[in-house]
């Protein structure tokens, strides 16, 4: 099943997931998904913009539509694979890592903030969700961004520690041997890792971490 706008419009991608591995996944409570979109939305009705924090997949897939990027840094944060994947990028007996965003005091996470058009929020806001929380593995938050325009307010989606896919503690070796093998409907955890160290080059931002991380993972996986 393809992760795209008809998968996500049509809300049949989340019974593919369901159908991967039967059993690996729990969905998140309606209510409580329903309620998490409206708080964002109600908080960018406050600004009259709904801007969109891209440190992952966002940055060169976004699927939803956007009429505008700026480079941003969000501080006290940082990238970290931690969630573990039975599906998607891996399997029950090889499971695979999504990319999630840690509170880590002193640190900042560079990416790019997307915007969605202004008469579009009710439409892209549900094609985001049916993306990102699903499962409930991350926390919307409505944080303050820096950009070279100033203090820009916007979504984010923070890691859940209270899901129990979440991992608080993965070595980096462990971290190397996951990416390297995982693999599922949605593709290899490399090819993942890959696509997020070019768009962060394309963008001109780097992380160490992601750089660390793929130099490991090629030479794990005998990538060229």
């Amino acid at each position: 099943m393809p992760l795209n706008r008809d998968s996500l419009r049509d809300d049949s991608f989340k019974q593919a997931m369901l159908d991967e591995a039967p059993g690996e996944m729990t969905l998140m409570d309606e209510a409580a998904f329903e309620a998490s979109r409206r708080a964002i939305l109600d908080r960018a009705a406050e600004t009259g913009e709904l801007w969109v924090f891209g440190y992952g997949s966002l940055i060169w897939n976004p699927i939803v539509e956007v009429d505008a990027r700026r480079t941003a840094r969000l501080p006290g944060h940082g990238r970290r694979f931690c969630v573990w994947a039975p599906i998607g990028r891996g399997t029950p007996e090889c499971p695979g890592l999504w990319l999630a965003l840690d509170t880590v005091p002193g640190a900042a996470c560079d990416g790019v903030a997307l915007r969605i058009p202004a008469g579009r929020w009710e439409e892209e806001s549900t094609i985001l969700w049916r993306r990102e929380m699903i499962s409930g593995v991350y926390r919307p938050a409505w944080l303050v961004l820096e950009t070279d325009d100033g203090p820009l307010p916007a979504c984010v989606f923070l890691s859940n520690p209270a899901h129990d896919r979440y991992a608080e503690t993965v070595s980096h070796a462990e971290q190397v041997a996951a990416i390297a093998c995982g693999a599922g409907s949605l593709g290899t955890c490399r090819a993942y890792l890959y696509d997020l160290a070019e768009g962060l080059r394309g963008h001109g931002l780097a992380d160490p971490y992601i750089d660390r991380l793929e130099r490991d993972v090629r030479a794990e996986a005998d990538d060229a």
